[in-house]
């Protein structure tokens, strides 16, 4: 009797966890079908593409696409040789400042210029010659006059800069 009561106890245990991974596996078999399902069908409220129900068929409904074309930025080797023309006007080199390159035409450009260890920075100007990239100006004020006229800057790039006096002349 006690040999019958332990394999009965024996089936039951079985039969539980047989029972047990059915439904387990049956959950998961409803859910992937209603997950793919719910996927295949447009949202609520919407009518399929060839709507056999005679009703009217939705049109499209676009939105408008914003492109933000940034300025280009300058051949690597061509802002390496606007650096070094920073650099040489500065007396700085990549070990002890970083020279940033914000606008550049095909004969001007113009950015900034941050030693590592000082606090703030300056503007520069650069000029593109005969003989290659040329420094113009670095620093926190307008440059002199004199210094940018020979190079013709645009005036939205060098909107201002100092007469002999030292007054500020717009351009």
């Amino acid at each position: 009797m006690e040999e019958q009561t332990k394999k009965s106890g024996t089936f039951w245990k079985i039969g539980f966890f047989t029972l047990l991974a059915v439904l387990i596996i049956g959950a998961n078999i409803f859910a992937w079908y209603f997950f793919l399902k719910s996927k295949a069908l447009p949202p609520t409220g919407q009518v399929p593409a060839g709507n056999l129900a005679g009703g009217p068929t939705p049109s499209p409904i676009f939105s408008p696409v914003v492109t933000i074309i940034p300025t280009p930025t300058p051949a690597a080797e061509e802002a390496n040789l606007i650096k070094q023309a920073v650099f040489k006007l500065t007396g700085l080199d990549a070990t002890r400042a970083e020279v940033t390159i914000n606008r550049k035409t095909d004969k001007h450009g113009k950015g900034t210029i941050k030693e590592f260890e000082a606090v703030g920075g300056a503007y520069w100007i650069a000029a593109k010659t005969t003989e290659g990239w040329v420094g113009v100006y670095a620093g926190q004020a307008q440059p002199s006059c004199a210094q940018i006229a020979p190079y013709n800057f645009p005036k939205d790039m060098v909107p201002e800069c100092l007469d002999a006096s030292g007054n500020v002349v717009s351009r």
